[in-house]
């Protein structure tokens, strides 16, 4: 069914009609002889207007345009004929030169159907419009089913899709979200495509699309970009009506994305696209129209400056707004612009990114998102003058001065005032000056994201134990330690979540306030006009708290007050930014706090990193060699199976899928508080000490126990954590794998 190659006559009694727009006398002369001889038949234009005449008059099936004409240029041509029902679904082929080539992604949101470059060869064209003219067919075709099925559509009474895939999925969609009666009640009637954009539910459309996959066991799609949509396949009215899209998989491959994968008939049609089973993934419907937004899609062109007349600037128009932009930049304020910083918050959001970083470069603009812990690089715009215009918005957004560009500064979106979608969520906004323009990192801060319990977070049985036992205690100091993104706040708020009360009074100090706790009183640090972390403490001391929560301990003065609290009947948590648990005891000395305050208010130490969990749907196990098993600490004897990634549709074929923690639990008791308190003692002294006399496992050993257990990969984990300088492995250890103690343990196991 699908466009070839094959002879016209095989498709038409009469010639086909080939309409050739250029400005170029002696292209359209050479374009007539090259089109008759082959048995089309030619018509020519020399501008747009020309053009949209002609096809008001006779109806072509097939349009060559070039992008650069005058008055009314080709991208002009196509939205001139999305605009009109009855022309939409003629395919348009844009032709460009060297020094102006088409834009994929303006021409993909217009509707073309290919993008050619000059200078031509014969037989490129022959193929490109053969290829095409079948394309014509196919759609005409497509476009009398798509009227048919309106009309009777119409006709019938209006009804919910009827599959019982469908219906089942409501069910489970109704539990798993938490509907109230009312609410389900609303959605008895609803096709998939109104869910989306029912009114009144607690479900952003992102998750509604993944419950979807996940019901169908489909992937989700969760960034869709012009460079993969394969053109000429399928219409964009057709992609409009009914939120699909073509992707490109392969030289050879192609997959669809739909936002209702439980329409029969639609699958039924790919199906007859393809000529076998067609390969689907899901998507919420904007993400499906933000493709065939040219304002959007204009951006990257805009961002390379003028392509016909350097002097004039480009003009936008924009509910009934004309904006003019001059060459030099592109303005911050103009629609393409916050239309694209808008979609890139917002699929960083939907990929379930913690930070988003974009970046200057001396010939692009590099955007990567971190996910997993992992950045990846999500979008390369060739025009390094993009850069200005994208960190003007984004300090607008985040109430910066976008005149200052030589220092760095710091702020926070509230990103709800800017969505026209309903995304609820927040950015944590840094920039600093970089050689080739400013760099912006935006950290996403998600209050609605539920905090996970205390069992989900990674800690093993033994870890766990201690954890609950001590977060029970009445007074004292529970730190979490680690680099940034090595889900401190977390445990902190799971710690909070698990021993909140109505009879206990919970108070706050945070910068951000990352998740919103019932019960708990939060208080968002505000260091410009002098509400500290140190300030907000000595405050709470006097509001008869029972637990205080410090989002950090930064400075002397804010430690003495937390060590104060700590020492004087109540519960203190926070964090602190060291490498592991020995060496928080010696950070807090050198501060300047007296080891004796250390040692008598330190309850419990925990330092930890987030490991990449290992995909469950595709981790393949494998007998790991010798050196693996040293760095495991077993023998040969010892039975171990190990898995490394694969990579399937589960996990977008990277192999990983989530986040696990580990962790290094360190609980003083009485000989270790001694040897704090010894003057001269050392980060790795007092780490001995902590494994010989307190049992403590060690963040590498931890890390190693889910390495046996299949979470983790070993070569990943490694990359996370370090080995200890000598043999730590922890006691449990040989009971429960039978192993013999060495009897020195001063060198490192591998």
């Amino acid at each position: 069914m699908m466009p070839g190659t094959s002879e016209p006559a095989e498709l038409h009694a009469a010639p086909p009609i080939v309409l050739c727009v250029d400005p170029d006398a002696d292209t359209l002369t050479a374009a007539e002889l090259l089109l008759s001889d082959a048995g089309y038949e030619p018509v020519l234009a020399e501008s747009g207007k020309v053009a949209m005449r002609i096809v008001s008059i006779t109806r072509p099936d097939l349009i060559l345009v070039d992008v650069n004409l005058p008055e009314m240029d080709g991208y002009e041509v196509c939205a001139a004929l999305q605009r009109n029902p009855d022309l939409s679904y003629l395919p348009v082929v844009l032709i460009g030169s060297p020094e102006t080539p088409p834009d994929r992604a303006r021409a993909v949101a217009l509707g073309a159907v290919d993008v050619l470059v000059k200078p031509l060869t014969r037989d490129v064209v022959l193929a490109t419009v053969a290829k095409h003219v079948k394309t014509n067919a196919w759609w005409q075709e497509l476009q009398q089913d798509q009227e048919l099925r309106q009309e009777s559509v119409a006709a019938a009474p209006k009804r919910a899709t009827p599959t019982s895939d469908w219906e089942q999925f409501k069910d489970v969609f109704a539990k798993q979200v938490g509907l109230t009666p009312e609410q389900r009640q609303r959605i008895t009637a609803l096709t998939p495509l109104q869910l989306y954009a029912a009114p009144g539910l607690p479900v952003p459309p992102q998750k509604i699309a993944r419950l979807i996959a996940d019901h169908l066991k489909l992937p989700y799609q969760a960034l869709l970009i012009a460079d993969r949509i394969a053109m000429g396949v399928l219409p964009t009215p057709f992609c409009k009506t009914n939120m699909v899209v073509a992707l490109i998989e392969s030289p050879t491959e192609r997959s669809f994305v739909l936002s209702d994968p439980f329409n029969w008939e639609l699958v039924q049609m790919l199906r007859r696209v393809e000529g076998r089973p067609p390969k689907l993934s899901v998507a919420e419907p904007a993400k499906i129209l933000a493709l065939f937004d040219e304002e959007v899609a204009e951006v990257a062109r805009a961002s390379a400056g003028p392509q016909t007349n350097p002097q004039s600037g480009l003009t936008y128009d924009v509910a009934d707004e004309t904006i003019r932009v001059s060459p030099d930049e592109v303005n911050e304020k103009s629609a393409p612009i916050i239309r694209l910083v808008n979609q890139l918050i917002e699929n960083a959001y939907a990929m379930a990114a913690s930070d988003v970083h974009i970046e200057p470069g001396e010939n692009d603009v590099v955007v990567r998102y971190r996910i997993d812990g992992i950045l990846r690089v999500a979008h390369q715009f060739p025009q390094p003058r993009l850069i200005h215009p994208l960190v003007s918005r984004v300090k607008i957004m985040a109430e910066l001065d976008i005149v200052e560009r030589r220092l760095p500064q710091d702020g926070r979106i509230i990103f709800k005032r800017f969505s026209t979608r309903g995304a609820d969520f927040d950015l944590r906004v840094a920039t600093a000056p970089m050689n080739h323009g400013e760099k912006v990192v935006m950290r996403i801060l998600d209050k609605r994201r539920a905090v996970l319990p205390l069992t989900e977070l990674g800690f093993s049985e033994r870890n766990m134990r201690l954890y609950r036992e001590h977060i029970a205690t009445p007074y004292g100091m529970i730190l979490h330690v680690g680099p940034t993104g090595s889900g401190k706040s977390m445990s902190l708020y799971s710690a909070l979540n698990e021993i909140r009360r109505p009879d206990i009074n919970i108070q706050t100090a945070e910068d951000p306030i990352e998740y919103t706790l019932p019960g708990i009183n939060q208080l968002q640090v505000n260091r410009e006009i002098g509400l500290t972390f140190s300030r907000a403490l000595r405050s709470y001391l006097r509001q008869d708290p029972d637990i205080i929560l410090v989002g950090e301990i930064r400075d002397r003065e804010t430690a003495d007050v937390a060590i104060e609290a700590a020492l004087t009947g109540h519960l203190l948590l926070s964090t602190l930014h060291t490498n592991d648990a020995a060496s928080t005891l010696v950070r807090l000395i050198e501060m300047g706090i007296e080891p004796f305050m250390v040692s008598s208010s330190i309850v419990v130490l925990c330092a930890q990193r987030l490991l990449r969990r290992l995909c469950s749907s595709c981790k393949q196990p494998y007998r790991p060699s010798e050196d693996e098993r040293r760095l495991l600490g077993v023998d040969a004897t010892t039975d171990v199976t190990l898995h490394k990634p694969v990579g399937c549709d589960m996990c977008n074929q990277i192999g990983y899928k989530g986040r696990v923690g580990t962790h290094e639990m360190l609980v003083p008791n009485d000989r270790l508080r001694r040897a704090i308190t010894t003057k001269g003692m050392t980060a790795e002294a007092l780490k001995r000490h902590a494994v010989d006399e307190c049992g403590m496992t060690t963040l590498y050993w931890d890390a190693m126990e889910k390495v046996r257990a299949g979470l983790c990969c070993l070569e990943d984990v490694l990359t996370e954590v370090r080995r200890d300088e000598f043999d730590s492995r922890p006691g449990w250890m040989f009971e429960d794998l039978g192993l013999e103690r060495p009897a020195n343990r001063d060198e490192p196991l591998a």
